[in-house]
């Protein structure tokens, strides 16, 4: 295996303070280069996080598409800009060259710690593998979604987002900060086992595979009409039914699930996802088996 660098990003929405408390202090008290394995550490929105604010121009998270027909012109937006900063800088061809990149999030809803993947790369499937392993968290896999793409880790060969919640925006909270400096640090170890042949992949993953996204009630106007349904709230990867209720309208109406199909909500009730008109995203449970491929991949980075 040849990974050098890995690229810890957090800030990317500069309202998400967490992050990056748990980073700095963790740069402080930690050795760079260990297990033959460098941190790269980097705030993806200094400017948004000066402001509290979750982006200056555009979700950074996603802007990462544009780098691909980039070039070298200034973009208007501060965003694309910075993605192409980002990935000239550390992407794989960049002068810090990173083989991996894992982006630091927190959200409001109650999603506990929990792994994002953006398709079903093999290598990105070990790593998830390698923590959900040791610490048992769910993996929400994101694909097919073509409102919602430019994600970051996507402009690395490998790469994940590791999710912790409730907590407001702008808020620090010391057990979240604990959680990302534990991850954190647990990355090159584990990453160091598999290389020595000291540990195995599960052999299955739990997985839970984005289906779509469900918007508030709304008037006529287009405005918000109804609120989460108070059984919903804090339900995050918790099993919804036909019949189940999702919401309550303004005039008493329960709005329940009226599909067949058995769907687990994610990220219900996020603030920032109220712009993009989504009240929960809904996802299908799935169990995949391990495959050698994945790690002969990642041994490839």
């Amino acid at each position: 295996m040849t990974v050098q660098r890995i690229l810890i990003v957090s800030g990317t929405h500069g309202n998400e303070i967490n992050p990056v408390w748990a980073v700095k202090q963790f740069s402080r008290r930690e050795n760079r280069l260990n297990y033959g394995i460098e941190y790269e550490y980097i705030i993806g929105n200094p400017v948004a996080y000066e402001k509290g604010s979750r982006y200056i121009d555009k979700d950074l998270n996603r802007s990462f598409k544009e780098c691909k027909n980039f070039d070298q012109r200034k973009n208007s937006s501060y965003e694309i800009n910075r993605a192409n900063f980002l990935v000239d800088e550390f992407g794989i061809n960049g002068s810090k060259s990173c083989q991996i990149a894992i982006d630091l999030h927190t959200t409001t809803a109650n999603m506990g710690t929990s792994i994002v993947l953006y398709g079903r790369r093999c290598k990105d499937f070990c790593l998830a593998a390698l923590l959900q392993n040791k610490f048992g968290l769910p993996i929400y896999l994101h694909e097919k979604d073509k409102f919602q793409t430019g994600f970051l880790v996507e402009a690395w060969p490998c790469g994940l987002v590791i999710e912790i919640g409730a907590v407001a925006q702008n808020f620090y909270d010391p057990n979240i900060v604990n959680r990302f400096s534990l991850i954190i640090s647990s990355l090159r170890e584990e990453i160091d086992k598999l290389k020595n042949n000291l540990i195995e992949l599960p052999k299955e993953l739990v997985i839970y595979v984005h289906q779509g996204s469900i918007d508030y009630p709304r008037d006529e106007k287009g405005d918000i009409d109804g609120l989460i349904h108070p059984e919903r709230i804090n339900q995050d990867w918790k099993m919804i039914k036909q019949g189940d209720p999702l919401f309550i309208d303004s005039q008493g109406m329960v709005h329940k699930y009226d599909r067949d199909q058995l769907i687990w909500p994610v990220f219900i009730g996020e603030a920032a996802y109220k712009e993009k008109k989504i009240a929960m995203s809904y996802t299908k449970k799935e169990v995949i088996c391990s495959k050698k491929q994945w790690v002969q991949e990642f041994e490839s980075l």
